[in-house]
C-alpha cells in the first residue's frame, strides 16, 4: 500500500487500514471503500434534496377575512324583540372578527337607533367608558327597556298558548319565540312538551303526540309536522297529485241512467211473461200501489 492514496488519514488511521488491507486482501479494501463512497453520496444527496423542499411544503398559515353582516338596528320600541337583536349582533360581530370589549360594545352601539340610542349614547357622553363590556350593555338595555316582570309574562304566556284555528306552522312559530324570549330562567323541556300537546287541538297531530313520548320541544315539534303532513296527503285525492291523473278521471259520468248491456248467452235465458217464449222480453206487470188491482194490460 502507498501512503500516498491516504493523503486525508492520519498515521494510526493508515496503520488501521493497512492492517485490514493484509488481513481481507486490497479487492476487498476496494469495495468496501467503494461501497462506503457510494452511501456517503446518497445521504449527501437527500439532505440537499430534502433542504431545498422544506420551504416549499411550509404549509402557510390561514387568514380568515372579515365578514360584514347587517344587523336591523334597535330603537326600544314596544313589540321589538330585544333577545332577537342580542343574538344578531353577536353572530354580526363573530363574523366580523370583533373579539376586544371596547370594539363589541361600539359595535353594538352603531346598531342602535331611536330612544334606545339617545338614551345610550347620551349615558356614554355624560360617563365615557360607563360601558366596560358587551354583557354590561346587555343588562343595561334590558332593564331599560324590558318590564320588570317580563319574564314572568313570557312564562305564563307560554303556559296558555293554545293553537286554536290557527295552522300548525303558525302555532309552533309562537311557541319558539317565547322559548327563545325566555333566556334567563328556561323552562325544563318536559314542561315544554307536556304544553305543547296540550294546545294542540285535537287532530291527527294531538293523537300522535300522545302516542310518541318527546323528550324535547323540537322532538315534540317535529313529531306533529311528520303527522300533519301524513295526514294532509292522505287527504288529498290521486288526481291532484302531478303526474296522477288517469284516464278514467278525464270521463264525465252520464247526467241520466244508462241501460245495461246484456250479452247473448245472458239474452237466451230470458223468458217472455206474457207467451213464455225465449225469443223476446215483456216485463211481468206491477201491482197498483193505490187500488191493489192488477193493471189492464
Amino acid at each position: 500500500m502507498d501512503r500516498n492514496e491516504f493523503p486525508h488519514l492520519n498515521d494510526s488511521q493508515y496503520e488501521s487500514v493497512r492492517k485490514m488491507a493484509g488481513i481481507f486482501g486490497m479487492e476487498a479494501l476496494q469495495i468496501e471503500r467503494v461501497n462506503a463512497f457510494d452511501t456517503y453520496e446518497r445521504g449527501l444527496i437527500t439532505h440537499v434534496q430534502g433542504s431545498r423542499q422544506a420551504p416549499m411544503t411550509e404549509v402557510k398559515p390561514s387568514h380568515q377575512k372579515p365578514l360584514r353582516l347587517k344587523v336591523n338596528p334597535y330603537e326600544g320600541k314596544e313589540g321589538e324583540n330585544l333577545h332577537f337583536w342580542v343574538r344578531e349582533v353577536e353572530l354580526a360581530m363573530g363574523t366580523a372578527l370583533i373579539s376586544t370589549e371596547q370594539l363589541r360594545v361600539a359595535f353594538a352601539l352603531s346598531n342602535l337607533s331611536g330612544r334606545a340610542k339617545s338614551r345610550e349614547y347620551t349615558r356614554e357622553a355624560t360617563t365615557p367608558g360607563c360601558f366596560a363590556s358587551w354583557a354590561q350593555l346587555c343588562e343595561q338595555l334590558r332593564a331599560a327597556f324590558l318590564p320588570a316582570n317580563y319574564e314572568y309574562r313570557q312564562r305564563s304566556r307560554f303556559l296558555s298558548c293554545k293553537q286554536g284555528k290557527r295552522e300548525l306552522h303558525e302555532y309552533i312559530q309562537e311557541m319558539r319565540e317565547i322559548t327563545a324570549s325566555l333566556v334567563g330562567k328556561p323552562l325544563h323541556e318536559h314542561i315544554k312538551v307536556t304544553v305543547f300537546m296540550d294546545g294542540l287541538r285535537v287532530g291527527p297531530a294531538r293523537t300522535q303526540m300522545f302516542r310518541v313520548q318527546a323528550s324535547t320541544l323540537e322532538e315534540a315539534i317535529q313529531v306533529a309536522l311528520q303527522e300533519e303532513y301524513s295526514h294532509r296527503q292522505a287527504r288529498t285525492p290521486a288526481s291532484a297529485w302531478p303526474g296522477g291523473s288517469t284516464p278514467s278521471s278525464n270521463l264525465t259520468a252520464p247526467s241520466g241512467p244508462v241501460p245495461m248491456e246484456l250479452g247473448p248467452t245472458e239474452q237466451q235465458d230470458i223468458r217472455c211473461y206474457g207467451c213464455g217464449r225465449l225469443d223476446h222480453m215483456k216485463c211481468a206487470p206491477q201491482e197498483d200501489s193505490v187500488s191493489g188491482f192488477l193493471p189492464d194490460l
